[in-house]
């Protein structure tokens, strides 16, 4: 079972709109790379955003570049906060980040880890990063050619997604923290924004 994507305003204007073939997208991890990570954020009065993020999902949806977020929340799995609270964040999140006319195309997460203390999400799951699972499935919401998107997280589990759906990886955190092959490597999603819609052609 794989949790339902929670959609967000699509580049349409409509979350039914789909492309007529696969295009190039932006799959985000969510704690590190939007907001800042203050651990298991499970409630919006945790949430706060990284300086430069909204600006930076604003240029790719000028761009016409679909942006979906892809969080592992094991913290549902610890029993921390629950399906709702997940909900609720990223409800939130959309909220704010209209101010900046921003959008996410849609939000996804997966609530499981084998070691968790909820008998209904401990378990491990293929949606759960660095598996595949969640960057297929925003695929298909979004009609994504995965091999020409990019993944950007500041964890190796976000550089695995990356390499299993062999799309670009960008690593985003302290300067020389990443020096694997093939990952491209900025300080903020801010500053590595303009590297990406340089490069997609839309």
């Amino acid at each position: 079972m794989r949790v339902a994507p929670q959609l967000g305003r699509a580049s349409g204007g409509n979350g039914a709109t789909r492309a007529r073939r696969p295009r190039p997208g932006v799959l985000l991890d969510r704690d590190g790379t939007i907001i800042v990570d203050h651990g298991y954020v499970g409630s919006t009065d945790r949430v706060e955003f990284i300086p430069g993020s909204p600006e930076a999902i604003a240029q790719f949806n000028r761009a016409g570049i679909p942006v979906a977020v892809v969080t592992n929340q094991a913290g549902v799995a610890r029993g921390l906060y629950g399906i709702d609270d997940v909900a609720a964040v990223h409800s939130y999140i959309a909220e704010q980040l209209a101010a900046f006319r921003a959008h996410v195309d849609l939000f996804i997460y997966c609530p499981y880890h084998p070691e968790g203390i909820v008998e209904a999400y401990a378990r491990s799951s293929d949606d759960r990063k660095p598996r595949p699972g969640m960057a297929h499935a925003a695929a298909d919401a979004l009609d994504l050619d995965l091999a020409a998107s990019f993944v950007v997280g500041d964890r190796p589990e976000d550089l695995g997604l990356a390499k299993a759906v062999g799309a670009t990886a960008i690593y985003v955190g302290p300067p020389n923290a990443c020096t694997k092959p093939g990952v491209w490597s900025f300080p903020t999603l801010a500053a590595a924004a303009p590297f990406i819609v340089e490069r997609v052609a839309v």
